[in-house]
């Protein structure tokens, strides 16, 4: 049997495993889009009370299996109490009794395995695989760093652009610009030419914009189908969000260590959480501290329902925002949030956020 290998979809993580994956001879098939039906499929074959990355993932998988993959690469092994860490043999388990035949690899547990065995599946000229190796862990992460100032650039352009839309488009543009190149060479033409569609929409830079920061628990905020595309709504608001999550600094995270995490732990959070609660919950409170202090205007909170870690954040952030004076709206995310509910709170939100710029300004 050929390896074909699928992976449940993180935002843009799959551009950059899709390159991985392709120079390493493999043959990787994404999941299609995260849809109304992936979400419907996680939630039929979950337990109820799975928080709703777990089923949004299980959704993804049934659809990659449903497409002919035979291998799945899921995060596993996380250290902590966040449950993501187990969800690979649940899940396992769940797909089997639905009768796919499969293999599941857990990346945090077994990486070096997928990396010296699995993937030596798939060559012709095993005795080159090391070099393949080192060529693909270049490409992927260049991938995965342009494709974070991608989304960063999005996120600053959207709220100053004349045109409403046009900076989705150019950052859909530029995705499949880095999807389809295959050389750190082809990457770095692909750059320029990225500078040059971001600086070429037409931008009212004299606009009074707002600024927030995104925090929360990282799948929530990574994949917009989760959001249900939140920072395009921020955005189109007339809002700069700053989301400092990405799939670039958890594969950097994964290999290096995080001092900025570490920074934050030590010396910004420690007065509200001694230990982690093995979620995101810690860096959520330092960020809202930190950005709180750097003037931005609100906090936008984003958590599965059920997250246990998350949550005890959301318990603290009343007290961060009394001491801080900065508004925090925060969401709890479940197959039965409506997309309707946000838009309304978000824009709500907003008013009240320029109401008091004003107020503070006269």
């Amino acid at each position: 049997m050929n390896p074909i290998f699928t992976s449940p979809h993180m935002g843009n993580t799959y551009i950059a495993m899709k390159a991985f994956l392709e120079t390493m001879e493999c043959r990787y098939l994404p999941p299609p889009p995260t849809s109304r039906r992936t979400i419907e499929l996680g939630v039929k074959y979950s337990p109820e009370f799975a928080c709703f990355p777990y089923k949004v993932t299980l959704g993804n998988m049934i659809e990659g299996l449903e497409g002919g993959a035979n291998i799945i690469l899921m995060a596993a092994g996380k250290k902590g109490l966040c449950r993501l860490a187990y969800y690979h043999i649940l899940q396992e388990k769940t797909l089997k009794d639905l009768g796919f035949n499969f293999e599941m690899v857990g990346l945090g547990e077994n990486i070096w395995d997928v990396l010296f065995h699995k993937l030596k599946l798939c060559s012709a000229n095993p005795s080159h695989h090391l070099h393949r190796l080192i060529k693909a862990a270049r490409i992927t992460f260049k991938k995965l760093k342009l494709i974070e100032e991608v989304e960063n650039r999005a996120r600053e352009t959207r709220p100053y652009e004349i045109e409403k839309g046009e900076t989705s488009k150019v950052y859909q543009i530029s995705l499949k610009l880095i999807e389809e190149a295959r050389t750190l060479s082809q990457l770095r033409k692909v750059k320029k030419k990225i500078d040059v569609l971001f600086s070429s929409i037409p931008k009212d830079t004299k606009r009074d914009v707002l600024k927030m920061v995104l925090v929360g628990e990282f799948f929530c905020c990574l994949e917009p189908v989760v959001s249900h595309h939140i920072e395009t709504i921020l955005g189109d608001l007339g809002t700069v969000v700053k989301q400092n999550m990405s799939s670039y600094r958890l594969a950097k995270g994964f290999l290096f260590p995080d001092l900025k995490k570490w920074w934050l732990n030590h010396f910004v959070v420690r007065k509200y959480l001694k230990y982690s609660g093995g979620g995101e919950e810690r860096r959520s409170l330092g960020e809202a501290e930190v950005y709180a202090k750097r003037g931005y205007d609100g906090v936008v909170a984003l958590r599965p329902f059920t997250c246990l870690p998350e949550n005890t954040a959301e318990a603290i952030f009343p007290h961060l925002s009394r001491k801080f004076k900065i508004p925090v709206l925060s969401f709890s995310l479940d197959e039965n949030f409506s997309e309707v509910n946000m838009l309304t709170r978000i824009e709500s939100f907003v008013d009240m956020l320029r109401r008091k710029r004003n107020v503070s300004g006269n």
